[in-house]
């Protein structure tokens, strides 16, 4: 019999409990991750969902824990396909659970046809289940952060390096390298060294300052930890344990906290598409608000491209089109002025961000996008003022002339 770890949004080897339950054992391991089919083909949204600059930097991530794997004496698959097409059921399964509503399907496929043991563990949010001290998760975020922000503590983590190495990772399917844009704000690489040497650089300096610099379009103007988190080369955990380390020895300050408190958001988001589930992806979002969504192909083509005529939005479309980042800021207003202005459905912008950015991460996408378009966690109806956002955050046209 063989320990079968099954890797979803949990590359790493860093406070990784499945990794850990499994070296507990004397048999043989292997690491294994799976690409659905349908992620690599268009959907009824006009979009591959896995596109070239997440696959690059899923890529990337791969061969890094591959590495890390190897140094362990654990060899690593990557395939495409459903795992009860490829692994022994009979064998032990440990893997970390995933929040997604098609992740946590297939997870109960493989559970409910498993004939060996299995184990599931969490890891992908900051708390865990019996942390959350509600029956039913509020509406809001700000009763949620009240609840939980100096009341309940994260799981104390195990400690595991990562190594220097990487392993080629092959795709069964065509894969094209691609180069990086030099005007990214994005310009790291993927896996669990570059997110933890990206982790440690932004807590030396460029955290004091986070509160006043996260609005803005540099490359630590705000963290860029959002893509390590949504594939798991990095755990919540890990970086609230630093930042504690980092507040302990240069203080506290509101910058320090404020990347608390977007921890705290993301965690929000999480649990809200653990309990909404499918209800995340309707047209009416989890408030069940009927609008009168339009589907026009030119006017969400031209959004896409960058091409609707008002500078702000095309900027940031043209940079997410060609380096798969864009600031916290610009899909607020790119989201915004797709569902306010254009009055789109909404659910073809969100899907478009899924095929684009690297750090694409179900619960955050698909719940901000439903923010903005009034049919998510937001009692207000808020609507940008684009010439404002303009004035306020890119007053010289830097950014703009950057893009455009």
């Amino acid at each position: 019999m063989k320990t079968i770890i099954w890797y979803q949004n949990d590359l790493r080897v860093d406070d990784h409990l499945p990794l850990e339950e499994a070296l507990r054992y004397d048999d043989p391991i292997e690491g294994h991750f799976f690409i659905s089919p349908k992620q690599l083909v268009e959907n009824r949204f006009s979009v591959i969902p896995l596109g070239n600059e997440r696959l690059h930097f899923l890529k990337e991530s791969l061969e890094d824990v591959a590495g890390s794997l190897d140094a362990l004496g654990i060899p690593f698959f990557v395939h495409v396909g459903h795992p009860l097409e490829t692994l022994d059921p009979s064998d032990r399964l440990l893997f970390q659970r995933a929040v997604g509503y098609n992740e946590r399907r297939r997870e109960e496929e493989v559970m409910k046809k498993w004939k060996g043991e299995y184990e599931t563990f969490g890891g992908f949010t900051l708390f865990e289940e019996d942390d959350i001290p509600f029956e039913k998760m509020p509406f809001l975020f700000t009763e949620f952060r009240k609840a939980v922000e100096y009341d309940v503590r994260p799981r104390e983590l195990v400690s595991r390096k990562a190594t220097a190495a990487t392993r080629d990772v092959t795709f069964p399917f065509p894969f094209q390298e691609i180069e990086k844009d030099p005007r990214t704000a994005f310009p790291f690489k993927g896996g669990e060294l570059a997110a933890k040497r990206r982790l440690n650089d932004y807590l030396s300096v460029p955290i004091r300052t986070y509160k006043e610099t996260r609005n803005g379009f540099g490359v630590d103007d705000s963290t860029k930890l959002s893509a390590y988190l949504a594939n798991g080369s990095l755990s919540p955990r890990r970086v609230f344990f630093e930042l504690e380390a980092h507040e302990r020895t240069h203080g506290v300050n509101e910058s320090t906290y404020w990347l608390y408190f977007e921890l705290l958001w993301r965690e929000f988001f999480q649990w809200v598409a653990l309990e909404q589930g499918k209800r995340l992806f309707r047209t009416q979002g989890i408030r069940s608000k009927r609008k009168d969504w339009r589907v026009d192909a030119d006017v969400i083509e031209k959004w896409r491209r960058g091409e609707t005529g008002v500078d702000f939005v095309d900027a940031f479309m043209r940079e997410l089109n060609a380096t798969g980042w864009m600031s916290n800021r610009g899909r607020q207003i790119v989201a915004n002025y797709f569902a306010k202005e254009l009055e789109q459905d909404w659910r073809y912008g969100a899907a478009y961000f899924e095929s684009k950015l690297i750090d694409y991460d179900v619960a955050s996408n698909y719940g901000n996008w439903a923010y903005q378009a009034g049919v998510g966690n937001d009692s207000r109806n808020r609507r940008f003022n684009i010439e404002r956002q303009q004035f306020t955050y890119d007053p010289d046209g830097a950014f703009r002339n950057r893009w455009l």
